[in-house]
């Protein structure tokens, strides 16, 4: 996500990275994960900070790890990823809400957003290869 320029994301808040987009990159990896790894055992777990109620976050528990590739956005960490399991960053600062198996599909988003994640996806993923 890093190595690609701003303005090439489809999807506009992704350009972004990694403020505001935890969400949509968790969706991201969770896919990567399950079609180019074979992995299943993910969950996307979304906490609200207990410290600022109006912040929340969101990041992957895959295989018992906690996954986050935005937590850099916070100035409470200088982590660019965790993989890490019972991460203690992250289970000091956010009460756990809600936690799910990701639709990695991305068809429970409008129509346009899925398309544009979709090609992002795509994108990120053609940039990975050697």
């Amino acid at each position: 996500m890093l190595k690609i320029s701003p303005e090439r994301f489809s999807f506009s808040l992704l350009s972004n990275f990694p403020v505001g987009c935890c969400e949509f990159t968790s969706y991201m990896l969770a896919k990567f994960f399950t079609e180019e790894r074979a992995i299943s055992d993910i969950k996307m777990v979304h906490g609200e900070n207990q410290f600022k109620k109006s912040q929340r976050h969101v990041w992957l528990k895959v295989m018992g790890y906690d996954v986050d590739i935005t937590a850099n956005q916070f100035s409470s960490t200088d982590k660019t990823v965790f993989c890490t399991t019972d991460s203690i960053w992250h289970y000091s600062r956010f009460k756990i809400f809600e936690s799910h198996q990701p639709n990695v599909k991305f068809d429970h988003f409008h129509e346009e957003y899925q398309e544009q994640l979709l090609s992002d996806y795509q994108m990120v993923l053609k940039d990975l290869e050697p």
